[in-house]
């Protein structure tokens, strides 16, 4: 479920009933945080928001130019520092945050290297989160054309874990449909190791991965989202046609963890993830170039029964974006488009003097965006790169409350069911600029 659906169940009369009858607090979190928390907050994200997102428009970029893929001719180092405001408004509810993303990158023949990280500031519903995504850090080894290995790791965001008021702003919008670099906030520290292999099969190149990742155990005695050791594994065809670069992938993760006596929000399980990309110039002269991207992920076994008094929804995240580079003199323009959706469901049973009662979930949320770049270059080494943006769409939830009543003297039960929901509209727009230094 859209954790946006979460700030608009707490202000909804018929809903805040949900709290009292299906979640019991824990000592020292309110109700709202406990719901906060089987929605995946504090500590991570719901299954569903563990999706990759389609490609930024950064991603997209690197794929047209082929600045990171470790097979540079010679050592190149790029600093790129960023500003980026937005705002979004979902139903009545109105969230801004201002992030600062800071990353660097090096890239040579046979070694790649990057970091990154963002302050980011965060208000909504009255609160001001101020705090920084993971600090990342991977370094990429090409033995030879097509082969990677990876090893990288993750700091811990600041806050690690969210109080009460802290979730309830970072749900305000948090669905994954919208960008938002605050939705990292309450992710646990990580290591990993990867490795890429190519195999060229007549006019194709077949593809295998694997990786293994570890979740450090959370510190916190609270509520947390923590997925211990992941498992990933995946296959994929990459093939060419006319200038375009065309590759579809599969990809399969598992997850272990402990129940952590309770604390733990992850329901166990892994992800199904398929993908489809192209990349490549549009004209023989190259100065058009195109960039697409589409993703669907799908969890599976997520069905630890751990957590018998709290809802934690599963559901599908899919999108797709694409980006066109028009080179005008000096200039580069980048118009891009995105579609986003997710949905989800949840259930919930529990004995009430004997009867049975029953609630049942069911969410969506789906966002078009668009966007304007420019790359602005000052010299060979110094780029300046605004950009501005708009997002509409829609987010909305159904609840249906089942309950058994005893009738007449015979002690008939007989079950009535309640339906409430809503439907918002989600609006937004952001802006931002970035500097690059390549030296």
């Amino acid at each position: 479920m859209p954790l946006s659906v979460l700030a608009h169940m707490l202000t909804r009369d018929g809903l805040r009933s949900v709290a009292r009858r299906c979640v019991r607090p824990r000592a020292g979190f309110p109700v709202t945080l406990v719901l906060a928390a089987g929605l995946g907050l504090p500590g991570a994200r719901p299954a569903i928001a563990q999706a990759p997102r389609a490609a930024s428009t950064d991603t997209l970029r690197r794929a047209l130019v082929r600045t990171d893929d470790g097979l540079a001719a010679r050592t190149r180092q790029t600093l790129t520092m960023s500003g980026t405001i937005r705002r979004y408004r979902v139903g009545t509810t109105t969230v801004g945050e201002e992030a600062s993303p800071l990353a660097w990158r090096l890239v040579s023949p046979h070694v790649a290297a990057r970091l990154s990280g963002t302050p980011l500031s965060l208000e909504a519903t009255g609160i001001t989160v101020r705090g920084t995504t993971p600090i990342r850090a991977r370094i990429d080894v090409v033995p030879r054309a097509g082969d990677t290995l990876s090893v990288y790791a993750r700091s811990g965001s600041g806050p690690r874990t969210l109080d009460s008021t802290q979730a309830l702003a970072v749900g305000a919008a948090g669905t994954a449909v919208l960008d938002l670099s605050s939705l990292t906030l309450g992710v646990a520290p990580q290591v990993g190791m990867r490795g890429r292999w190519s195999f060229p099969v007549g006019n194709v190149v077949l593809g295998l991965s694997a990786a293994a990742e570890r979740d450090l155990p959370p510190s916190a005695t609270g509520v947390v989202y923590w997925q211990g050791t992941t498992l990933r594994g995946g296959a994929s065809v990459t093939g060419f046609v006319s200038e375009q670069t065309v590759v579809a992938s599969v990809d399969l993760s598992t997850s272990r963890a402990d129940s952590l006596g309770g604390r733990n929000q992850f329901p166990g399980g892994g992800a199904v993830t398929l993908s489809a990309s192209t990349s490549g110039a549009l004209d023989e002269d190259g100065t058009r170039w195109f960039a697409g991207d589409a993703f669907y992920v799908r969890p599976f076994g997520n069905d630890r029964n751990d957590q018998p008094t709290r809802l934690i929804p599963q559901g599908s995240f899919g999108g797709v974006s694409g980006l066109l580079l028009l080179e005008s003199g000096a200039l580069t323009w980048t118009p891009a488009i995105s579609v986003m959706r997710e949905a989800s469901t949840a259930s919930l049973a529990a004995q009430q003097g004997g009867l049975l009662s029953r609630t049942a979930l069911s969410s969506r949320a789906w966002t078009v965006a668009g966007s304007l770049s420019v790359d602005i270059p000052f010299s060979s080494a110094i780029t300046l790169s605004p950009e501005v943006g708009a997002v509409g769409g829609t987010v909305s939830s159904t609840l249906a409350e089942t309950t058994g009543r005893v009738l007449g003297r015979r002690g008939r039960v007989v079950n009535f069911t309640n339906t409430s929901g809503f439907a918002d509209a989600v609006r937004g727009w952001w802006g931002g600029v970035a500097v690059s230094v390549r030296y």
